[in-house]
């Protein structure tokens, strides 16, 4: 029997079950960890938190798949990461890590 993943009913349970809860954006496991810990249903793996690229004037960009695999392991709360606008590919590398959502 194959195990059939990303249902339209899990994606859309995955979606109720965060709706009205906070998403932390974190940068590394202990942060996950905490953050998971204070009651967020949800993280957000990124390499720097908005507030910092937007003073820096840089670009958010996808996150070290090494990284976010650790926050994976940190928590047991859905991770989330971003791909950038057009890059499919990773989107692909990050369904491929499993990660829960994928924003771009």
């Amino acid at each position: 029997m194959t195990q059939e993943t990303g249902t339209q009913l899990v994606k859309r349970g995955l979606a109720e079950m965060l709706k009205g809860g906070v998403i932390m954006d974190v940068v590394d496991p202990e942060q996950a960890r905490i953050a998971e810990d204070a009651g967020a249903v949800a993280v957000m793996a990124l390499e720097r938190v908005p507030a910092d690229i937007r003073r820096d004037g840089g670009v958010a960009r996808m996150s070290d798949p090494e990284m976010i695999a650790g926050i994976q392991e940190a928590v047991t709360i859905p991770v989330m990461a971003k791909a950038r606008i057009g890059h499919f590919v990773e989107a692909q590398i990050l369904e491929a890590l499993g990660v829960d959502y994928v924003d771009e």
